[in-house]
C-alpha cells in the first residue's frame, strides 16, 4: 500500500512539472494597438482591424482612466463597416489604470477572433484609452 502511494506521488509531481514547464501566451508576434474610448456608445468610435497573428484574443495590456483610478470596458467586433456590432460575452470588464497580464484571461475582452474582423472598445467614462494585444 505504502509503494502505491508513493508511486501515485511520484506521478503527480512529474505530471506538476510538466504543467509548469507548458508554454504560456505571450505578445511574441501579435500586434499592439491604442485605442480611445467615445464613452458607452459605439458613435465616434476608433476602429481597428485583427491583425493576422498568433494572438486570437483581444487582451488589454494597459488601460487608463482619466475620471478615476478604474474603469469598465467592453469589446465589441464586427465582421464589416456595414455589419452590426457584436458584444463580448463578458461585458464589460473592470480594470485598474496600468499595465495588464495578456496570459490572464480576464483581461481578454473578446475571444477566439478571425483575422480581417474589425473591433472596439467601449468603456464607462468618455476620453478612457486601452491599449489591446491582438
Amino acid at each position: 500500500m505504502k509503494k502505491s502511494f508513493a508511486s501515485l506521488a511520484v506521478a503527480g509531481l512529474a505530471a506538476a512539472s510538466v504543467v509548469a514547464l507548458a508554454p504560456t501566451a505571450s505578445a511574441a508576434g501579435c500586434t499592439s494597438t491604442w485605442l480611445k474610448s467615445p464613452g458607452t456608445t459605439t458613435n465616434g468610435a476608433m476602429v481597428a482591424t485583427k491583425a493576422d497573428s498568433p494572438c486570437h484574443d483581444l487582451n488589454v495590456s494597459w488601460s487608463q482612466s482619466f475620471s478615476g483610478n478604474y474603469s469598465g470596458y467592453y469589446g465589441l467586433y464586427r465582421k464589416s463597416s456595414s455589419a452590426g456590432w457584436t458584444g463580448g460575452s463578458k461585458g464589460y470588464v473592470q480594470m485598474d489604470n496600468g499595465y495588464h497580464d495578456i496570459n490572464n484571461s480576464y483581461f481578454a475582452l473578446v475571444t477566439d477572433l478571425s483575422a480581417g474582423t474589425q473591433f472596439t472598445v467601449i468603456s464607462r467614462q468618455p476620453g478612457d484609452q486601452v491599449t489591446i494585444v491582438h
